[in-house]
């Protein structure tokens, strides 16, 4: 095996099931007494430790609930690759995924080459039109949005499926910041870019989301997300995106594609997406204003 160590990084927290499947993927991927995989267990449980007997070969470290940016923070300080590999543990590595990553590594040697692949739901499992439209169109992946993927913005650095040298990551402090809870992949590539990161992106190294979505859960996200951005705000002002006005109309709107979204599958695309743009806009705006309320 040619090319750069990879040290695979994965945060976690009481998802032992998917976890395994994460692990079973990589492990044939990786020869591990050369590169490794550090998993950053934010909260032991039962289910999490039971998986950790299961993967001996693999660099286990146990944090008393300090949240994903601590688990990685930490997992990160114990990597010894050249490369550090963030993958989620609710990702499946498609076949080749850990190879594009070394391969393109190989290819571009200079510290500021960094790579993101592409993260997609699980072909395995159902994907409904609600989820395809958040990949596509949704606040989401957005790598639909990628026209040139030897000059990717940082916005899309996303720590379910990116490669970055490891001596990139030490120029900056943390690497994560562990204040914040949501914007925390986009917020860490806004400071890597301003240290000369040059991110690239690769769809042919692939991984699958086992997460399934719904406009529910779908709103409740938004919410976080919404909330978050007032302290990223604050921290580092720039990185989130702005609230739309808090407008009557917005709110009729909102309240208008609620009672549509039981009929939104049957419904033409485009009016179906306007439908769950509406949902998500309002919920990140009532985020925000909820977290300023409290402030």
């Amino acid at each position: 095996m040619v090319g750069p160590r990879i040290s695979v990084v994965i945060p976690t927290r009481g998802r032992a099931e998917s976890l395994r499947l994460c692990l079973e993927a990589l492990s044939k991927q990786l020869d591990l007494s050369r590169d490794q995989v550090v998993v950053g267990v934010d909260g032991s449980d039962a289910p999490t430790e039971q998986v950790a007997r299961e993967f001996e070969s693999v660099e286990w470290l146990w944090l008393d609930h300090r949240g994903t940016c601590a688990a990685r923070n930490k997992a990160v300080s114990a990597s010894n690759g050249e490369v550090v590999l963030f993958i989620d543990d609710d990702i499946v590595v498609a076949p080749g995924l850990v190879e594009r990553h070394r391969e393109f590594h190989s290819a571009h040697q200079d510290l500021e080459d960094a790579l993101v692949g592409l993260v997609t739901w699980d072909p395995s499992k159902p994907i409904s039109k609600h989820m395809l439209w958040l990949e596509d169109g949704g606040p989401l992946f957005a790598f639909n949005l990628i026209t040139d993927p030897t000059n990717v913005d940082p916005a899309h650095f996303c720590t379910a499926n990116v490669s970055v040298k490891k001596e990139l990551l030490s120029r900056v402090d943390g690497p994560f910041d562990e204040r914040i809870k949501r914007f925390t992949d986009v917020e860490l590539g806004a400071r890597l870019a301003g240290q000369g990161m040059r991110l690239h992106y690769d769809s042919d190294a692939v991984g699958w989301h086992l997460r399934v979505d719904t406009p529910a859960s779908t709103d409740q996200r938004m919410r976080e997300v919404g909330r978050a951005s007032v302290l990223l705000d604050e921290l580092h002002p720039g990185i989130a995106p702005p609230s739309a006005p808090r407008t009557g109309l917005r709110h009729l709107k909102a309240g208008i594609a609620r009672v549509l979204t039981p009929l939104a599958s049957v419904l033409p695309a485009s009016i179906a997406d306007k439908v769950w743009s509406a949902r998500a806009a309002w919920s990140y705006s009532e985020g925000r204003a909820s977290a300023g309320a409290l402030r």
